[in-house]
């Protein structure tokens, strides 16, 4: 099916190929994505807008004896499939397969780990720096490859500060495709758009390829020392003599640019010929979103990722069924509408956070502060602090990132900041990058910080509710973090009605004295269902929603203990440090001991990619599990059940 592209084993199978060549192997790399894509689903657009950089470089540089460090990791399908691996994108994202993400332990083409944004400048710098220490500085070429969203990460601008200066043999390449998952927002986005609409870009890439013309030598080969010494001169001088790329010039480095990054052959002699300048370099391309697949082009926010059969659910394309961030949005919409001291707060991610309906509604109350949580989280203390109602909304995975700010500049002030920490638990495909399941550790120690996780859609709404008009105001008032997951919100017959959320206080859901199952958020649909399994069989189980991790409902906890004297206690987090933790220090300060514990959490261990189902299984999080543990306890004998039962059966219960 690819001509050329199945041919290739590794970079070194594209040095022999012909210019018309690459280009063959540039347009079956595109058709490779979508083929695979349309079967597995994935990052899309950034791969598309990718693929043509990521050819020319390794068509220059000799990797993995260069190093190329890329941003993020999920533009790099094209990456992964010139380095030997284009058999094996039939299992991408899958269990057992190939991860979306850089991972230094699936091939040695891939340098540095990567699935957060703005690491690779500082990443790289820590190569280079390395490379001339050993001495290899004329042997290996360091480049970080980091696209224009990234570049609004704090991380990503203290790096490129500190390698600036420092005169060593390093190139940042910028990916700027005018475009991150969402709109790009901030001071260097309107800098990096005026050098993109500046009247002089066409004639700086006239020049620029009339230059490399000029340059001794066939196209694509190693230039002379001398002709790269005024290349050197002309390429640098060209941009800065008309004031574009000053930013960078100023912070140390030689800017080239902007170029277009999906001329191939413009792109293979613009590095063969900066291999050869010494100092740091900074090439800016400019690159289109979705190249080569027009929808994708045409709306590559709604193409950033997608869903098989062939391309049936996009990222704007959602599933019809209720989420837990579709009720958060609604809740925080409903609840804006008559509090105009709510504001809501994202770090690049409206969509995935829910965000976007209320950026449209309240613009006046709607900051994206780019990829930069610290940011996000400190300028929301400071909304706090002068009496608005902040509603900060992140990944679980990506509130890691701030803090020291939660800590330091919200928790230590008692600022009542409201965190809605989306993807919490178990996200699934996209792996132990972004799998959510430490917030409750990292944060759950921190004083004056309040934790709650809901069981269900119309919780999570309570929750919100609370939070906002009761919480923020009340004798408790402080910072609060609601948890929730990814995906649909469980439809649970409850034997009860819910009772309204109160400081502390869990929710018992059946009473019973023989077992006591505490379950923590996400975990309490399938806990319940393990609770009717066992209450057919005739254990009696007194089945509590703690509903807060922080603080616990000690009457609640301690009275189960006392009466049932076994305890099962399950959350979707890390059992280090999480809510079983927190549950076995109070039993132990209460003085209740004899009590038989089971706990069940993520284990001490970074969890592979693959489908949630999967996940809960290898984890233990099951209903079968919760039950064979309540029969363990009670000393009953183990029905027989069929090796899939258990991902069957929590299937159904998510379906």
């Amino acid at each position: 099916m690819y001509e050329l592209l199945s041919r290739i084993q590794s970079p070194a199978d594209l040095k022999s190929l012909t210019r018309e060549q690459i280009s063959q192997v540039s347009d079956e790399l595109r058709q490779a994505i979508v083929d695979n894509l349309s079967k597995t689903g994935g990052h899309f657009a950034s791969d598309l807008g990718a693929a043509d950089l990521i050819l020319a470089l390794h068509t220059v540089y000799n990797v993995p004896t260069d190093k190329i460090i890329w941003d993020t990791g999920h533009q790099c399908y094209a990456h992964k499939m010139l380095t030997g691996r284009l058999n094996r994108f039939s299992t991408l994202r899958q269990y057992g397969g190939i991860s979306g993400f850089l991972r230094r332990e699936e091939s040695e083409y891939d340098l540095f780990g990567a699935g957060h944004a703005g690491t690779s400048i500082s990443a790289a710098y820590g190569f280079a720096v390395a490379r001339d220490m050993a001495g290899r500085t004329d042997q290996e070429h360091v480049l970080a490859v980091i696209g224009d969203a990234s570049m609004t990460a704090g991380l990503a601008l203290e790096g490129l500060h500190n390698a600036g200066h420092s005169n060593r043999n390093f190139v940042v390449v910028l990916n700027d495709n005018d475009m991150s998952i969402a709109e790009s927002v901030g001071a260097l986005s309107t800098y990096l758009a005026k050098l993109r609409v500046s009247p002089i870009y066409q004639s700086v890439e006239a020049q620029t390829k009339d230059l490399l013309k000029r340059v001794p030598g066939k196209p694509g080969q190693l230039v002379s020392r001398a002709a790269s010494s005024v290349l050197k001169h002309n390429l640098t001088h060209l941009v800065s003599t008309q004031n574009s790329g000053i930013l960078f010039e100023q912070l140390g480095y030689q800017y080239i640019g902007p170029v277009d990054g999906h001329d191939i052959n413009l792109l293979i002699d613009l590095f063969s010929a900066i291999k050869h300048i010494s100092g740091p370099v900074f090439v800016h391309l400019l690159t289109v979103k979705g190249k080569g697949y027009e929808k994708a082009e045409e709306d590559a926010r709604k193409w950033h990722a997608v869903t098989p059969p062939m391309f049936a659910d996009s990222t704007a394309a959602k599933a019809s069924s209720q989420t837990y961030t579709s009720v958060f949005s609604k809740s925080l919409l409903d609840l804006a509408a008559n509090d105009n001291s709510i504001a809501a707060i994202t770090a690049a991610m409206p969509d995935g956070t829910g965000l976007t309906a209320f950026s449209k509604v309240y613009p006046d109350r709607y900051f994206d502060t780019a990829i930069a949580e610290q940011h996000a989280v400190c300028f929301a203390a400071g909304l706090a602090a002068e009496g608005m109602k902040p509603v900060t909304a992140i990944y679980s995975t990506f509130l890691q990132r701030a803090y020291d700010i939660v800590l330091h500049d919200v928790a230590l002030q008692n600022l009542p900041v409201i965190f809605c920490l989306d993807r919490s638990g178990l996200v699934g495909d996209d792996g132990p990058t972004h799998h959510g399941v430490f917030d409750i550790a990292y944060l759950r120690h921190i004083p004056n910080v309040d934790m709650l996780a809901p069981k269900d859609g119309p919780e999570l709404e309570a929750m919100i509710r609370y939070s906002l008009q009761e919480h923020v105001t009340g004798p408790n008032a402080g910072p609060i973090v609601i948890r929730y997951p990814r995906g649909s919100v469980p439809t649970v017959n409850w034997p009860v009605n819910s009772t309204p959320i109160e400081f502390g206080k869990a929710e018992t859901i059946t009473n019973g004295s023989d077992v006591a199952i505490l379950a923590y958020g996400s975990m309490v649909a399938p806990a319940y269902e393990a609770t009717v399994t066992l209450q057919s069989e005739g254990i009696d189980v007194n089945l509590i929603n703690l509903r807060w991790a922080k603080p616990l409902d000690r009457d609640a906890i301690l009275g189960a203990a006392r009466r049932t004297g076994r305890l099962i206690i399950i959350e979707e987090g890390v059992v280090h440090g999480g809510v079983g933790s927190a549950i076995l220090e109070l039993l132990a300060e209460a003085g209740v001991t004899g009590v038989k514990v089971k706990l069940f959490g993520v284990p001490d261990h970074f969890v592979e990619h693959g489908a949630i189902p999967i996940l809960h299984n290898l984890c233990m999080l099951t209903p079968i599990e919760f039950a064979a543990a309540a029969r363990d306890l009670m000393g009953r004998a183990q029905p027989d059940i069929e090796p899939l039962a258990v991902v069957q059966q929590h299937e159904s219960l998510t379906a």
